[in-house]
C-alpha cells in the first residue's frame, strides 16, 4: 500500500515553483508557522541554496535541510526575483518532475506546485502549456481536468492553456474524439471520489454571446454542447445548460450547480478569481497522484519584496491532505 497509510499526518511534497517567483517566500513563511505545520509532514523538491538566499534576504528562518528533497542546481544559477530565464524555467520543471514521481512511487500522498512562469518553463526545456499538461504527460494518466475550487464557487475548465481563436476547432476536436464526454466523466468522478459530493450536478457555460442565438451568433451551441448534453443525461449524468456567461453570474444560476463547467480558460478563471482569490485551490482531476496548487501565478512584479501571501497555498495543502485522506480511507475500504 506504499505511503497511503492511516497515520497522523499525511506526507506532502512541495514544489519549489519559480526560483525568481513567489514560491520559496511562501514555502519559509509556511515554515516558519509551527501552529500549521504541525499538522502536516511536509517536505519540499527543491534546492538548498535557493531557500538560503531567501532566508538571509527576508530575515525568515530557514527549512531544516532534511526536509529539502535536494536536485542538481543548472551550472552557474544565480538567482534573480523577478525575472524570467532558462535556468530557473529549467528548476521549476526539475522540481515538478521530480515531485509527480515520488508521488508515482507511493513514498508521498500528494504533491502542491508552487506557482511557474509558462515562458520560462518551455525556455527550460519543458514544452508544455501548464502544470495540467506537464502532469498528464508525466502521469500517463488519459484524461485530466484542472478544477479550481473555492467555498463560494467552483469551475472546470473544459479545455487548456490554448489560445482564443483555437477553442471553437479545439471543442469541435474534443467533441469528434469523445474527449469532451470523458472530460464531463472525469469531472463528475471526481466530485463524487474526492469532493464526496453523492449526485453532482455541472452547470456548462456557452461559447458565444446569448448561447448562439438560435445560431445566429455561432453553431457550438446547436453542434457540440446541446449533443453532449443530451446524450450525458441520457446515460444518467446532471449535465444542464449552455448558458450564456453574463446571465449565468449575474443571475446567480451558477449557486444552483455544485460546478460550472466553463469552455476556457478566462471564461472560468476570471469569476473564480473576482469570488475567490486568494481562497481557492487548483485540483488536477482525473490524475493518478495528488495535485493541488495555490489559485496564483509567479507575481514577478512583487518577488524579492517580502510581500507574498500564504494563505492560498495554505489551503492548497489543507485540501492535498483532505484527498489524501479521502482516497486513503477508499483504498482501506476497498480492501
Amino acid at each position: 500500500m506504499k505511503s497511503y497509510m492511516k497515520k497522523s499526518k499525511p506526507k506532502i511534497i512541495l514544489t519549489t515553483g519559480d526560483p525568481n517567483g513567489i514560491g520559496p517566500e511562501i514555502i519559509l513563511k509556511i515554515f516558519s508557522d509551527k501552529k500549521f505545520l504541525s499538522g502536516y509532514d511536509l517536505y519540499i523538491s527543491g534546492h538548498k541554496k535557493i531557500f538560503d538566499f531567501y532566508s538571509e534576504l527576508y530575515g525568515i528562518k530557514n527549512i531544516p535541510s532534511d526536509k529539502i528533497i535536494d536536485f542538481e542546481l543548472p551550472f552557474l544559477f544565480k538567482i534573480t526575483p523577478g525575472k524570467i530565464n532558462m535556468k530557473s524555467g529549467k528548476i521549476s520543471g526539475d522540481s515538478v518532475l521530480a515531485s509527480a514521481k515520488l508521488c508515482i512511487e507511493g513514498k508521498f500522498d500528494a504533491m502542491v506546485t508552487l506557482p511557474l512562469s509558462k515562458e520560462a518553463l518551455n525556455l527550460g526545456g519543458y514544452n508544455f502549456p501548464g502544470h495540467t499538461e506537464f502532469l498528464r504527460k508525466i502521469t500517463g494518466s488519459d484524461n485530466t481536468v484542472m478544477i479550481l475550487s473555492s467555498e463560494t464557487f467552483s469551475v472546470a475548465l473544459m479545455t487548456g492553456h490554448i489560445p482564443v481563436k483555437n477553442i471553437s476547432k479545439e471543442l469541435y476536436k474534443k467533441f469528434k474524439s469523445g474527449d469532451l464526454f470523458s472530460s464531463v466523466i472525469t469531472i463528475n468522478n471526481s466530485l463524487v471520489r474526492d469532493f464526496g459530493i453523492k449526485s453532482p450536478t455541472i452547470g456548462i457555460l456557452s461559447l458565444n454571446p446569448h448561447a448562439g442565438d438560435g445560431g445566429l451568433l455561432g453553431k457550438e451551441e446547436d453542434e457540440i454542447l446541446m449533443p453532449l448534453i443530451e446524450q450525458m443525461n441520457d446515460t444518467g449524468f446532471k449535465l444542464r445548460g449552455p448558458y450564456a456567461s453574463d446571465a449565468y453570474f449575474a443571475g446567480g444560476i451558477y449557486k444552483k450547480f455544485n460546478i460550472t463547467a466553463a469552455l476556457y480558460h478566462d471564461q472560468g478563471l476570471i469569476p473564480f478569481k473576482m469570488m475567490s482569490f486568494g481562497k481557492g485551490v487548483n485540483f488536477t482531476a482525473g490524475l493518478n497522484i495528488i495535485r493541488t496548487s495555490p489559485d496564483h501565478g509567479t507575481a514577478f512584479d512583487i518577488a524579492g519584496y517580502g510581500k507574498a501571501n500564504e494563505e492560498s497555498t495554505k489551503y492548497a495543502i489543507k485540501k492535498a491532505a483532505l484527498f489524501a485522506k479521502v482516497k486513503s480511507d477508499h483504498l482501506f475500504t476497498r480492501n
